[in-house]
């Protein structure tokens, strides 16, 4: 799930933009609960004490609307 979610990402934004959550969820035809759980585990937050990768950075805006954008 993360190759074709980081695939789609490179696909929607090439040059590193941020894309839409929704959009990408549209896109893969998956909840946006299930790809932040994917997503967080190619941040660079630490999980069970090990760092992530850092391969992508989620926001939040203040009206909850959530962006992914491609770090690498």
């Amino acid at each position: 799930m993360q190759a074709r979610l980081l695939q789609t990402l490179r696909e929607l934004a090439p040059d590193g933009e941020p894309v839409a959550l929704a959009r990408l969820a549209k896109r893969l035809d998956q909840r946006v609960s299930v790809l932040l759980r994917e997503l967080s585990g190619l941040t660079d937050a630490s999980i069970g004490g090990v760092a992530g990768p850092g391969l992508v950075r989620l926001a939040c805006d203040d009206a909850g609307r959530w962006t992914v954008r491609l770090v690498v």
